[in-house]
């Protein structure tokens, strides 16, 4: 009986085990491709494909140089291993494997210093149904040590000190989209690119005629633009303010109204976050050269941005929705908060304005006449009269 019983507790002890390995084994993530893509001269994207996201981390070891990125509770599939990719520019070869079970690792050999990030993920979509997972990889041309070092936020540059004459204080605006990337698209087939660029040009000829600014567009014509080439755009150029001009969409038919963002680590509710998602991955979309693009398209730094700069960027917003307020309808809460990336300028103070929806019939009407943008031209330039007024005070 005793034996009998003992056989009992292994035989439920057995069925449990296999119960639990199976449960972990379907747990598991399958890490099916490994790609890479040339990001400029001196730069590599690497994109790792899994069906699920998991804990991911990556090191350096040294003699000779490698990168690795361990992937947990994870498994090198067979078609992983049977097509690596091609060595490309300073990764020397590429190898993947499983230390340990339930770990998937791959690593780089390189031949050079290299600046890299944590990377992160990108969640499927619906042409693409794997998470992707997202490093990368930059020569260090200046770093003369034998260390490969974690990826930075550079320094700011101090703006070049202003001559006796002072100068006009210097506006970006930014016409969101453009190229192969149309932006929202109107109940009647208008692209947002066209209608924000249209209102850029505007504006800038509002601001212009008051003669009191030096204004610049990140574009003039209908091209891309990665996002973070519109950010440097305004550093390169020492501007004082960034506008980036958008036009919204919902599923909601009804929805209507003008908001204004500013960068938040937390977005203000669940429409802003996924405004931002939106956005944010447009260079994704477009597939065009993202050499200098952050690593954070969703999860914004919030450490990027000075609080003296955030403050600024507040303040503008609340005096632009005011002076919005007068003329056009706005959204409940007009002044939202969201993790746009070209709003992670670091000193520069930044708005996105979001002129109304182009799902919703009457606003895709209203935003293709010139007299209501006039409208909306002429509320930026009180706002932004108003915003140098009271900063110079």
């Amino acid at each position: 009986m005793c034996l009998l019983r003992q056989l009992k507790n292994i035989g439920t002890y057995l069925f449990l085990s296999f119960f639990c390995l199976l449960i972990t084994t379907k747990a598991q993530a399958g890490l099916s491709e490994l790609r890479f893509g040339r990001q400029g001269e001196n730069a590599v994207r690497v994109v790792a494909h899994i069906d699920k996201k998991t804990d991911c981390r990556v090191f350096t070891l040294q003699n000779p140089n490698r990168i690795v990125i361990d992937f947990e509770n994870t498994e090198l599939e067979k078609i992983c291993q049977k097509n690596m990719p091609e060595p490309l520019l300073f990764i020397k070869q590429v190898r993947a494997g499983e230390p340990i079970p339930g770990q998937a690792r791959v690593v780089l050999e390189t031949d050079d210093l290299l600046s890299f990030d944590e990377g992160f993920f990108l969640a499927p979509t619906q042409k693409n149904g794997d998470w992707r997972f997202v490093l990368d990889l930059e020569k260090d041309s200046n770093n003369t040590s034998s260390v490969m070092l974690p990826l930075k936020p550079q320094a700011q540059k101090q703006p070049p000190a202003r001559s006796s004459k002072v100068q006009k204080p210097l506006i970006v605006l930014d016409p969101g989209h453009g190229g192969a990337d149309p932006g929202a698209i109107s109940y009647s087939g208008k692209y947002e690119k066209n209608l924000t660029l249209n209102m850029a040009k505007e504006t800038k000829a509002a601001l212009e005629k008051t003669g009191k600014y030096r204004v610049l567009l990140t574009r003039s014509t209908d091209k891309a633009l990665t996002l973070r080439g519109r950010m440097e755009f305004a550093h390169k150029n020492n501007a004082d303010l960034f506008i980036s001009i958008h036009a919204d969409s919902a599923k909601n038919r009804k929805a209507k109204g003008l908001s204004v963002y500013t960068i938040s680590e937390k977005a203000s509710d669940r429409e802003a976050m996924l405004l931002a998602e939106r956005e944010n991955k447009a260079d994704i979309i477009l597939g065009i050269d993202l050499t200098n693009e952050l690593p954070e398209v969703s999860n914004i730094l919030i450490d990027l941005a000075k609080r003296d700069t955030m403050d600024k960027s507040s303040h503008f917003a609340n005096i632009l929705v005011d002076e919005m307020a007068r003329k056009v309808t706005l959204v409940k809460n007009a002044h939202r908060f969201a993790g746009f990336v070209v709003l992670k300028s670091a000193n520069i103070p930044s708005v996105l304005l979001e002129m109304g929806y182009l799902s919703n019939r009457q606003e895709e009407k209203l935003l293709q006449q010139k007299s209501y943008r006039s409208k909306l031209a002429q509320s930026i330039v009180n706002a932004v009269n108003q915003y140098f007024n009271t900063i110079y005070e």
